[in-house]
């Protein structure tokens, strides 16, 4: 497998990292199933390191030490993600705010109760003391009246408020720190979802519903404002997060008038997993007027596909035109950013397949293989990789439920492919010596290209040709 660059990594590594823990864990069991089954068109390696963050929070790795740092960010858990792509979304908190949050906790003297409480907390770690959860219950309400504090101010001068993103590193990090503040009251019901509800959930049963349902009222009745965070974190836990649409649709038909706001609340869950849709699509849309790469964007299309192919599949069970138009809407955007990629894919095959003039006497003069001027050996990866996009994009675009999308563009190159090997056998019969060699050496690049595009037999009849072209005297 060749080697990602350096941009091309980082693409990656910030694509992942900016997909909830569930998800996350979900496309790790992808992955490896991928890996397992011998598949060759993903870098199995490098996704698994980036995703390893989240397998460690989903108990894939052994847990690290209890600390009063941990113990605070933990019913946050949910929401966090490891970068963070475009502007700030609600119940997308970056890691990178949790360690200067954590400063501001530690040492500014509006926060010294909280100081107190995390030195209490500390102890009691060390000692693993009965009192341990006490001490916790002691720091979420110190330290939402400390932060509750700062962001008050903030709010009020915007020179402290721009003091305050200084010291935490941008304003993304201050509205983080805003949104855990706004979440605070609701700490101890979000650890009830947690410890009811382990993730990943693969589904909801009807009676968890309820336990959601139940866990949802107690939080809204105690701290109403918080309480949309719960069915965000229960969506967060998701094996699948738009199996999050059940916990949806059952609390916007709740008719109890101890859940008069559910339905409005619940609207947050609809939301969220939109603003993933769409987002997906819309970033498959840039990708396809940039720079092409392969294999990023055949994750980026898999991932929007089984996204898409789920919140239909629970509009279509729940009879939700609206929420069903508003994926196909989605839909058609990554289809045509699909035959977009499928473009680019024909182009980085025709780069490695360079041609020249074949001469005569008029001015109509074919276009023949020109192996004398090898391609790079960047130009035959990329080439290698659209191939294998192009192979793949029927199924991408079935996925998509858009099957003719890029039909056309595949077809187009399978036969330039074909062709060209073809002419490439007419060139190796006609050179001799060095450039005999040079016509070969092509010919083998030529072979390994094809390979996801044209049939084994097809192409071991293509070498039977070369090989039989190149004993001609």
């Amino acid at each position: 497998m060749t080697a990602l660059s350096s941009d091309r990594r980082q693409r990656l590594l910030k694509f992942l990292g900016g997909l909830p823990p569930a998800a996350a864990a979900k496309l790790f069991a992808t992955i490896e199933a991928d890996r397992a089954r011998g598949g060759k068109s993903l870098p199995h390696g490098l996704l698994i390191d980036a995703l390893r963050p989240e397998l460690a929070r989903v108990g894939r790795l052994p847990s690290r030490p209890k600390t009063a740092q941990r113990i605070f960010f933990a019913p946050f858990e949910d929401f966090l993600v490891v970068f963070r792509t475009g502007k700030k979304r609600r119940a997308r908190i970056a890691r990178a705010s949790l360690a200067p949050i954590w400063e501001i906790l530690e040492h500014d003297p509006a926060c010294a109760a909280a100081q107190r409480a995390i030195a209490q907390l500390q102890v009691a770690i060390r000692e693993n003391s009965a009192n341990l959860e006490a001490c916790e219950e002691s720091l979420f309400a110190a330290a939402e009246q400390g932060l509750s504090r700062l962001v008050a101010r903030a709010e009020a001068d915007a020179d402290f408020r721009d003091s305050l993103e200084a010291r935490l590193g941008g304003e993304g990090a201050f509205e983080d720190l805003s949104e855990i503040t706004s979440i605070l009251p609701a700490v101890p019901h979000l650890k009830d979802m947690q410890k009811a509800f382990p993730r990943p959930i693969t589904a909801l049963s009807e009676e968890e519903l309820y336990t959601a349902r139940r866990l949802y009222a107690d939080a809204r009745a105690f701290a109403p404002t918080s309480a949309p965070y719960l069915l965000l974190a229960l969506a967060g836990r998701m094996e699948r997060p738009w199996r999050a649409m059940r916990v949806y649709y059952h609390l916007s038909e709740a008719r109890d008038d101890a859940l008069s706001a559910a339905g409005e609340d619940a609207q947050a869950v609809l939301e969220t997993l939109f603003d993933d849709l769409e987002g997906g699509a819309r970033a498959l849309e840039r990708d396809a007027a940039g720079d092409f790469d392969a294999r990023d964007a055949e994750l980026k299309v898999i991932h929007f596909a089984d996204f898409a192919e789920g919140l239909a599949g629970e509009a279509a069970r729940a009879g939700d035109n609206v929420v069903f138009n508003r994926v196909e809407a989605c839909r058609d955007i990554a289809s045509d950013a699909l035959a977009r990629f499928a473009e680019q894919s024909l182009a980085a095959l025709r780069r490695a397949m360079p041609v020249r003039h074949a001469g005569g006497s008029t001015r109509l003069m074919a276009m023949r293989p020109d192996y004398a001027r090898p391609a790079p050996p960047k130009t035959l990866a990329d080439a290698r990789e659209a191939a294998e996009f192009l192979a793949d994009s029927a199924e991408m675009a079935r996925r998509l439920e858009r099957d003719a999308i890029a039909q056309a563009i595949v077809e187009d190159a399978i036969e330039e492919t074909r062709r060209y090997g073809g002419d490439l056998v007419l060139e190796i019969r006609a050179a001799e010596g060095e450039e005999r060699i040079a016509a070969r050496r092509l010919m083998e690049q030529i072979f390994d290209i094809a390979a996801p595009l044209l049939p084994p037999g097809e192409i071991g009849l293509l070498r039977e040709r070369a090989a039989a072209a190149a004993l001609t005297a």
